[in-house]
């Protein structure tokens, strides 16, 4: 009878025992799946910028590629005034000393 009640006790030892660790393993489930969900949140940023950066250049293709023309043309006029400036400077000076020989 002694030996019963001993198995008895040690199998609600063993069955409590298995009830915390199944109760700890539930609150880490837990916390990994809304690890997850934030995860997943996280990732979905960049997708969403790229889908909307898509749609703007689509619906605004016109201004943004007259943007971009109008700066390359200021910036090429911008250089080829300086390097005409610096060509029409060394043209007359080998004028003169053509003309000065």
């Amino acid at each position: 009878m002694e030996a019963r009640v001993l198995n008895e006790y040690m199998t609600n030892t063993q069955l409590t025992e298995i009830l915390e660790v199944l109760h700890r393993m539930d609150k880490r489930d837990r916390l990994r799946t809304w690890g997850g969900f934030f995860k997943s949140l996280l990732h979905l940023i960049p997708l969403i910028l790229i889908l909307w950066s898509t749609w703007f250049a689509y619906a605004h293709w016109d201004e943004l590629l007259k943007e971009i023309s109008k700066a390359a043309a200021e910036s090429s006029a911008a250089v080829m005034q300086s390097q005409g400036s610096d060509f029409s400077k060394q043209m007359q000076e080998q004028m003169q000393k053509l003309m000065g020989q």
